[in-house]
């Protein structure tokens, strides 16, 4: 029987078993004839949806659904998985949690118009837009009404020779930082970012572990593009993992972001750079890129070496190496001697 009622209650329930799918739920009805009527919508929807292609089963899912399925399929191991899940469901706050079919041009218009108004730059409207791409991606929606806006990209800096030799030496002949830790981690920290390229999160989350002194590879399993790679260490590299890990056995590094980055500032000060912006830890990220560039490194090995998900993102680099412009243009040259 598919109508029933409960003891003690006078609601009738319905319990429909039709093409292997299973309803069993209140009608919310206390009058059996409207029961009946609830109960034969029901059988109409389960045999509806039973007739869907998996395109139109996909079209129908809330977009608080859609967000939770690529979370666990595929944010939640990144880096910033957690920080993605919170950026999405703030993108269903705005637009409302309404169907996958729904989500057009409009509702991009008023995410976009929400987070302009509360004064968002461009690359982090931007990011939201990817975020809400990459669910409609997930679900095999159409998504390429989706616009970016563009950016403008400032200026690359890259860290002379000269400039790296002052900030090491401020930093090894400075006795103490704020919180008690010592200037000269942060002079071995500088040297080792500005050779292996790595961001700064995953040189002070590094454990020994990860570092083979057998192969000369330091490995980098959880990051931001989410794909691990190796990184071959530098002479000076490994001098010091070697040398630090005598005394700090299970991780080269014990500071934290803020330790890192207010010391840096610090030096900004004392070499007289406060006044520029862009003097920042992440452009010995930059300075790794450009010097493998300037050397003949080409844009495929550096955008592995850096770990990005995408060329494009490497590809900011390549007009640091202005030699291999002068070099093009003198085998244009040799055309017409």
């Amino acid at each position: 029987m598919s109508l029933y009622r409960r003891r003690g209650n006078s609601v009738w329930y319905m319990n429909i078993i039709l093409g292997g799918a299973r309803v069993n739920k209140s009608t919310g009805k206390t009058n059996k004839k409207e029961a009946q009527i609830v109960e034969a919508l029901e059988r109409e929807k389960i045999k509806h949806e039973a007739s869907l292609t998996p395109q139109e089963k996909a079209a129908r899912t809330l977009l608080s659904v859609a967000v939770q399925q690529v979370y666990h399929a595929r944010w939640k191991n990144n880096k910033d998985g957690k920080q993605s899940l919170t950026r999405a469901e703030r993108i269903v706050e705005i637009i409302g949690d309404i169907p996958i079919s729904k989500v057009d041009q409009d509702s991009v218009r008023k995410l976009t118009m929400h987070l302009e108004a509360k004064d968002n730059k461009p690359a982090t409207v931007n990011r939201s837009l990817e975020i809400l791409k990459t669910v409609l991606k997930y679900k095999k929606h159409e998504w390429d009404f989706i616009k970016l806006a563009r950016t403008p990209r400032g200026r690359i800096r890259v860290i002379s020779i000269e400039e790296e030799l002052q900030a090491v030496k401020h930093f090894r002949e400075t006795k103490r930082i704020r919180g008690g830790k010592n200037y000269p981690e942060i002079a071995d920290l500088v040297i080792c970012l500005v050779d292996t390229g790595m961001r700064l999160g995953e040189m002070l989350n590094l454990k020994y572990e990860d570092v083979n002194f057998d192969t000369n590879l330091i490995s980098i399993w959880f990051n931001k593009s989410g794909r691990p790679r190796s990184i071959p260490m530098t002479k000076r590299v490994r001098e010091i993992m070697l040398s630090r890990q005598a005394t700090t056995p299970d991780k080269p590094f014990h500071l934290n972001n803020d330790q890192a980055i207010n010391a840096w500032q610090w030096v900004r000060k004392e070499m007289e750079l406060a006044h520029d912006k862009e003097f920042v830890l992440h452009a010995l990220r930059h300075t790794c890129a450009s010097r493998l560039l300037n050397k003949g490194v080409d844009i495929v090995t550096i955008r592995d070496w850096l770990g990005h998900a995408d060329i494009s993102t490497t590809m900011i680099y390549a007009h640091l190496a202005p030699n291999k412009l002068t070099h093009a243009a003198a085998i244009l040259d040799s055309y017409n001697e």
